[in-house]
């Protein structure tokens, strides 16, 4: 079990703080890309002999997008662009994540940086899966704070369409591929933080993964990974809402990792989430992996669905296997958006 303190605040995005000292993260920009080809539930369902509407049944997804001659740093090269068009520097630090990066060396995030002519003074990736847009933020800051750097760009990026194996229904059915993108900034503060924790539970780790030595294809233990999501996000969620006071009542949206609805059903039975604050983009573009909470954020804000006020709850979890839970409240003023997180990536361990 990890502890350490953290508080977030947005200002027009989002503002993070970390730590007693309180480093706040200003968050200025975000991004997404969704490749342009899209996959529909029928092509799926007779390369696999499935019967029409078999995997919407099963999952919640109706379509996805596969990139064509793209590669996850191509779409992490898209998303982040969006995420800089507005900011005229170069941020200090640059994070990428991918599970799906073709390269061993050097980073994702050196090959953005030299893409899009950023200068920054480090240039590195993480991997943790599903989990990995939430386990790379909550790191990087940590870096952020020691070294007192100034900016930061996060990445998620993932083709996971070129390691799906296509006579494996249980996974060749939920996989997309796509790209998510933050840029923040540090801002000062004094505040008063809140003691938050997070947790993998390493026994697990062979049940998700992509095997380099037999195909280069994902392999997963469905049974296992739907029983490990079901209790620990349930438990997880409950954890934080108790740590932020509030109730599921108080709770305006719930934006959750889209991997499979059946799965989110299964957890909500117990949490009785309604559906109308669920922001979900699952049957659009399937699970994309750790890109799919930074997309469904950029897209919710976009859309201007977020509104003044709103508490909202992100959750996720994937290899490792890994859990993370966040707890944010939106507002807005006459100039800015802004939204506070009260506690971040609750775990536990049975």
């Amino acid at each position: 079990m990890n502890e350490f303190d953290m508080k977030i605040t947005w200002h027009r995005v989002a503002n993070i703080i970390f730590g007693k000292e309180g480093i706040i993260l200003r968050v200025i920009g975000t991004g997404s890309y969704l490749p342009k080809k899209i996959v529909k539930n029928a092509e799926l369902e007779d390369k696999l002999g499935l019967e029409k509407g078999w995997i919407e049944q099963r999952t919640g997804i109706k379509e996805r997008h596969f990139a064509i001659n793209e590669t996850p740093l191509d779409l992490a090269l898209k998303a982040a662009e969006e995420a800089l068009k507005d900011y005229d520097k170069s941020p200090q630090i640059v994070v990428a994540h991918s599970s799906t990066i073709e390269q061993g060396f050097p980073s994702m995030a050196s090959m953005v940086s030299k893409g899009l002519g950023l200068n920054p003074v480090l240039a590195y990736d993480v991997v943790s899966g599903c989990t990995g847009f939430l386990h790379t933020l909550i790191s990087s800051v940590s870096v952020m704070k020691n070294l007192k750097l100034d900016s930061m760009l996060i990445i998620a990026a993932e083709v996971l369409s070129s390691h799906i194996d296509f006579t494996d229904r249980d996974t060749a059915i939920l996989f997309g591929d796509g790209a998510g993108a933050l840029l923040v900034e540090r801002v000062p503060s004094d505040e008063v933080i809140l003691a938050s924790d997070f947790g993998t539970d390493v026994k697990k780790a062979g049940d998700l993964i992509i095997d380099n030595l037999t195909g280069n294809v994902i392999k997963m233990n469905g049974r296992e990974i739907f029983r490990f999501a079901v209790r620990t996000l349930g438990k997880s969620i409950l954890k934080v809402l108790k740590a932020g006071n509030i109730s599921i009542e108080e709770l305006d949206y719930f934006i959750p990792h889209q991997s499979n609805a059946r799965i989110l059903a299964s957890v909500n039975r117990e949490l009785k989430i309604p559906e109308e604050k669920i922001i979900s983009y699952i049957d659009s573009y399937g699970n994309t992996a750790s890109a799919s909470i930074p997309i469904a954020i950029d897209k919710a804000a976009k859309e201007g669905v977020l509104k003044d006020g709103n508490k909202v709850l992100l959750s996720g979890y994937g290899a490792g296997l890994s859990w993370s839970t966040l707890l944010i409240e939106w507002r807005t003023g006459e100039e800015e958006a802004s939204c506070i997180l009260e506690s971040v990536f609750q775990g536990y361990s049975e």
